[in-house]
C-alpha cells in the first residue's frame, strides 16, 4: 500500500461517483453480501466499506447487494465471525484478537516492536508468504472462514498517560490498562508497570478516579473517547499495530460466478485502499485537538528505543510457549524482507 494519500483521494473519488449509481441496486440482485462490523459510522472502517459497497453493487451492474451492518448492530468480533463460520454473514473484520479463540497463533501479531515504522506494516500485510499461510491455515481451521486480507485503521498502539513518559524507566509503578490479554499485560509488566484490565466503557472513570494512570492505545483512541480530560502525555513507542484481518464466507465467496468473485475481491482492494489513506487524514485534525488540549508526545530516540524493546522478549517467550514460534518466525521474516525491499527502493531514490 504506497503513496497513502493519493490513493485514498483517487478510491474516495470513485466512490463519489458510484453512490447514485449504487442506489436502488437490492431490487432484482441475484446475491445478497451481508458485511457486519464492529465499528461506528463515524470511524474510518466504516468509510472503507461504504467504497466496497459501492464498487461491488456498480461492476456488478446490480447482481450482487451489499448490506453493511456497523456499529455491533450484528454483534461483536467473536460473533461476527462465528457468524461468517456459519454462513449467516458473509464479510467481517477483526483484530487478532477477535479470531484468536478459534485460531491462537494469530496472536503473535500483538507482539510488540515487530514493525519498525509504517512502510514496514504496509508491506507485512501485504506479503504473499504471509497472507498465503495465514489463508490456508484459518481456512483449515474453520473450514468455511477465508481471509482476504489485511488493512489498517487506528493505527498504532502506545502509551498515553497522566504523567510525562520518555523512557521505558518513567514507566514504572504506573497503572497502565490492559484488556483482558497474558500478550497485552505480560508487556507492561516486564516494562515494569502495572497491568491493570479494565473493560472499555470503564476506562474514563478510570481514568478520573484513578484506578489506572495510563493506557495502551491509539492517539486516534484517546481523542475519540475524550481521554484528554485527564492524560497529557504520550510516548509514541507503537509497539503493535492494530491490524484487521477480514473474513470472508468461503463456501459463499465460490458460489459466485467466476466474474462476480472478481468483483468482490476488487471490491475489497478499493476499500482497503481507502483505509491506508484514511488513517493518515483522519489524523490531522486529531494531532491538532491534541495540541490544542495541551497534549505533550515524545518520539523516543534510538537510545530510549531500546529500552522499550526489552519488553518484547518476555511478550515473545510467553507466546513460544504456548503457541510455538512458527508465527513469530513467520512474521520476523516478513518484516525482513519488507525492510530490504524499502532499502532497496530508497537506494533507487537516492542513486
Amino acid at each position: 500500500m504506497k503513496a497513502r494519500f493519493t490513493q485514498v483521494a483517487r478510491t474516495t473519488g470513485l466512490a463519489a461517483g458510484l453512490v447514485l449509481a449504487s442506489a436502488g441496486v437490492a431490487d432484482g440482485a441475484e446475491y445478497t453480501m451481508k458485511i457486519g462490523h464492529v465499528s461506528a459510522v463515524t470511524q474510518p472502517i466504516s468509510t472503507c466499506i461504504e467504497v466496497m459497497k459501492s464498487h461491488i453493487e456498480t461492476f456488478s451492474s446490480g447482481r450482487i447487494a451489499v448490506e453493511h451492518y456497523p456499529a455491533g448492530q450484528l454483534g461483536n468480533y467473536r460473533e461476527n465471525v462465528e457468524q461468517v463460520q456459519l454462513g449467516s454473514l458473509e464479510l467481517t473484520y477483526s483484530t487478532g484478537g477477535g479470531i484468536s479463540n478459534i485460531f491462537p497463533p494469530i496472536q503473535a501479531f500483538d507482539i510488540p516492536y515487530l514493525f519498525n515504522g509504517e512502510r514496514v506494516i504496509d508491506k507485512v500485510m501485504d506479503d504473499p508468504e504471509l497472507n498465503a499461510k495465514l489463508r490456508a491455515d484459518v481456512l483449515k481451521a474453520t473450514n468455511t472462514v477465508r481471509l482476504l486480507g489485511m488493512s489498517g485503521d487506528h493505527g498504532w498502539r502506545s502509551f498515553f498517560t497522566t504523567t510525562e513518559v520518555q523512557s521505558a524507566a518513567d514507566l514504572k509503578g504506573l497503572k497502565i490498562r490492559t484488556i483482558e490479554s497474558p500478550i497485552s499485560m505480560e508487556l507492561v509488566r516486564s516494562l515494569g508497570a502495572r497491568p491493570t484490565p479494565v473493560s472499555w466503557p470503564e476506562v474514563y472513570t478510570s481514568l478520573a478516579t484513578g484506578i489506572v494512570t495510563g493506557t495502551k492505545n491509539s492517539l486516534s483512541d484517546i481523542i475519540d473517547m475524550n481521554f484528554t480530560d485527564f492524560i497529557k502525555y504520550g510516548v509514541l513507542d507503537n509497539h503493535t499495530y492494530i491490524t484487521f484481518f477480514w473474513w470472508v464466507n468461503d463456501p459463499w465467496l465460490k458460489s459466485l460466478p467466476e466474474d462476480l468473485r472478481a468483483v468482490v475481491l476488487n471490491g475489497f482492494e478499493a476499500g482497503k485502499t481507502t483505509c491506508a489513506g484514511l488513517i493518515d487524514a483522519t489524523m490531522l485534525p486529531k494531532l491538532k485537538k491534541w495540541a490544542e488540549v495541551g497534549g505533550k508526545l515524545h518520539i523516543p530516540t534510538p537510545k530510549e528505543r531500546e529500552g522499550f524493546v526489552v519488553g518484547q522478549k518476555a511478550v515473545a517467550d510467553w507466546y513460544v510457549k504456548n503457541y510455538g514460534s512458527e508465527y513469530f518466525d513467520l512474521l520476523k521474516a516478513a518484516a525482513a524482507r519488507a525492510e530490504t525491499a524499502i532499502a532497496a527502493e530508497n537506494a533507487t531514490v537516492l542513486k
